[in-house]
């Protein structure tokens, strides 16, 4: 029911993309011994766009068939970084403090969603008469 209001969805989308986000930069972190590994991140999430799908096309790519498909995740948004700062003597362009940084705007993203969500169910419960 909720899901039909414009902001719920936005929220619902931003904290998706964080999620992922989060799971990339996570995976990048993981991975920073790793010879010749090549950092991911995600595609800045498009608040215009989000607005302008009426059904979000989005699927999941399952590498198992006992893998359980979550709700929404979109894995077209992951890809290689192009252009990396610094690497290693065995290839590795992972930077820690980059990495971290960018886990930090994560949160804070996350953060903004969540007050969004709070914000709009407590406007909901005003206009109902139900206010705490």
């Amino acid at each position: 029911m909720y899901d039909k209001l414009s902001l719920v969805a936005l929220a619902r989308g931003r904290m998706d993309w964080v999620a992922k986000r989060q799971e990339v930069l996570s995976e990048n972190i993981v991975n920073a011994n790793t010879p010749k590994y090549v950092p991911s991140d995600v595609k800045a999430f498009d608040f215009k766009a989000v607005l302008n799908e009426t059904q979000p096309a989005i699927q999941v790519a399952a590498t198992n068939a006992r893998h359980l498909q979550p709700a929404v995740t979109d894995l077209r948004q992951v890809q290689k970084q192009k252009k990396t700062f610094e690497s290693s003597p065995d290839g590795n362009a992972v930077v820690m403090d980059e990495q971290l940084a960018k886990l930090g705007e994560a949160k804070t993203a996350y953060d903004v969603a969540a007050s969004l969500f709070q914000k709009q169910f407590k406007m909901l419960r005003t206009a109902l008469g139900k206010a705490m």
